[in-house]
């Protein structure tokens, strides 16, 4: 598939990201791909998300942030932590991933998201996909090829399948690493 020069890339340093926080991060790699693994020990602005009517903290002191990378596939899995309880999922629909020589995973960002809550018991609420705007926009304004526009939607929609039936395989890799005693960065 075309590779379009206006895909963005974003990788795994959350730290560098938000100005203020302190935390720790590391990368695991699993079988499934690379795993950013970063606790937060000090947030000047909390954060919190709002899905169907439901808020939840995403970035506090005590979150714990799981991104899984995958070596193959079109969608990282980022899962929220408060206090080692799961709370939030939220995949990144990419092009292509890959890990950089610095040891960080990246990814092409393909702009539709696919979020959920989470129980506790780490079952995925209703999913939904969202940024679709921002999707059409970089379509229209030539980021993306056509191509790349339905992959983003058949991959998204997968995602999103693959939730409401609680079988994505990168979720069960997260959620297996952290009850397997993936302990905190």
């Amino acid at each position: 598939m075309p590779y379009a020069a206006g895909v963005k890339r974003k990788d795994g340093r959350y730290l560098q990201f938000f100005p203020g926080v302190q935390g720790t991060q590391r990368v695991v790699t699993l079988h499934e791909g690379w795993l950013m693994d970063v606790t937060f020990t000090h947030v000047p602005q909390p954060h919190t998300v709002t899905v169907h009517g439901v808020t939840v903290p995403t970035l506090a002191v005590g979150a714990r942030w799981l991104t899984l990378v995958p070596t193959r596939g079109h969608a990282a899995l980022l899962v929220i932590l408060n206090r080692e309880t799961p709370v939030f999922a939220y995949a990144d629909v990419c092009a292509a991933t890959g890990l950089g020589e610095d040891g960080v995973p990246w990814l092409d960002d393909l702009y539709l998201d696919v979020r959920a809550l989470l129980n506790a018991d780490w079952t995925p609420g209703l999913p939904e996909i969202i940024d679709v705007d921002e999707l059409d926009d970089a379509l229209h304004g030539g980021e993306i090829t056509l191509e790349q526009h339905a992959l983003a939607w058949v991959t998204a929609r997968e995602v999103a399948a693959q939730l409401t039936c609680h079988a994505n395989p990168l979720l069960r890799a997260v959620r297996a690493f952290v009850l397997g005693g993936g302990a905190s960065g």
